[in-house]
C-alpha cells in the first residue's frame, strides 16, 4: 500500500486537501460543464444556453479567484523569506521554509488538480466533437 509522501512532514495537515479546496474543485468542474453544454440545450429554449453560460462563466470566476488567491499566497511567502535568492545562493534555511517548501511541494503533487485538468481537457474535446457534428456534418 502506497502511503502518503507527505505524512512525516511538518505540513502534514496542510497537505491534505481541505473541505473548501474540494468545494471549489466541484464549482470548477460544474462550471467546465456548464460552459460546454451552451450549445446543445439551445433546443430546449432560449433560458437554458443563458442559464449554462452565466453558470460557467460565473463558477469559473469563482474557481480561478480561489486558485489566483492561493498562488498569490505562495508568491508573497516567496518574496517575503527572499527564498528564491536564498536557494540559487545555497544559503542555509530555516526550519520554516523547509515547511514552506515541503507543503509548496505537497500541493504541486495534487491529484486533484490533475484530475481537474484532464477533465478540462476531455471535455473540451468531447465539445468540440459534438458541436463540429452538430454544426457541420448533420444535414439539416
Amino acid at each position: 500500500m502506497k502511503t502518503c509522501a507527505c505524512k512525516n512532514c511538518l505540513s502534514f495537515k496542510n497537505c491534505q486537501d481541505s473541505r473548501v479546496s474540494w468545494i471549489f474543485l466541484f464549482i470548477g468542474l460544474l462550471a467546465t460543464i456548464a460552459i460546454r453544454v451552451v450549445n446543445l440545450v439551445t433546443s430546449f429554449g432560449p433560458f437554458w444556453p443563458k442559464f449554462s453560460w452565466y453558470t460557467g462563466v460565473g463558477g469559473f470566476f469563482i474557481y480561478f479567484l480561489y486558485k489566483f488567491r492561493q498562488d498569490r499566497a505562495i508568491s508573497h511567502q516567496l518574496q517575503k523569506n527572499d527564498l528564491s535568492q536564498r536557494l540559487m545562493n545555497k544559503e542555509n534555511l530555516t526550519e520554516e521554509d523547509y515547511a514552506f517548501l515541503n507543503a509548496t511541494i505537497c500541493r504541486l503533487r495534487s491529484k486533484k488538480d490533475a484530475f481537474n485538468y484532464f477533465f478540462i481537457f476531455f471535455t473540451s474535446i468531447l465539445a468540440l466533437i459534438i458541436g463540429i457534428y452538430q454544426d457541420f456534418l448533420i444535414l439539416k
